[in-house]
């Protein structure tokens, strides 16, 4: 398929595709799984260490802050950067975070946080034209 990048990197990648989709060279399925590869990039994930009701501690996760939402819909109610007793340095370094949300998430591995400012805001992609793809490609 001439044309056809890996990965959508600009808005003129996905109206390509688009194009591409509309003619036949490319198939709706495809498309739809380059776009939502494309949407996982508005969130920064991490491994979950523990978990326990709605408590649950990661990696040291700066990213996370209250008010928070996770690719599931739950909201970050409060978030502690545990400092890592073993760091012999100077300043203060943190080894684990621990997060409370919401409500317990279902059973996951990975807690990933919605990024106001990530891959899609950075280079110029409109939503609403992404949705509207996504609309095209359901029907």
């Amino acid at each position: 398929m001439k044309g056809f990048p890996k990965f959508i990197q600009t808005p003129a990648d996905l109206d390509n595709l688009f194009d591409m989709t509309k003619s036949g060279e490319l198939s709706g399925a495809v498309l739809t799984s380059q776009i939502n590869d494309l949407l996982r990039k508005q969130y920064h994930s991490v491994p979950i260490l523990e978990a326990s009701g709605t408590k649950i501690t990661t990696h040291y996760f700066p990213e996370c802050t209250e008010s928070a939402v996770t690719d599931d819909g739950l909201t970050v109610n409060s978030v502690k950067h545990i400092e890592d007793k073993e760091h012999d340095g100077q300043g203060v370094q943190y080894s684990e975070t621990q997060i409370t949300l919401s409500k317990a998430p279902e059973e996951t591995t990975v807690l990933s946080i919605f990024m106001p400012e990530n891959f899609l805001t950075q280079n110029g992609f409109d939503m609403s034209a992404i949705n509207y793809i996504l609309g095209v490609l359901a029907r």
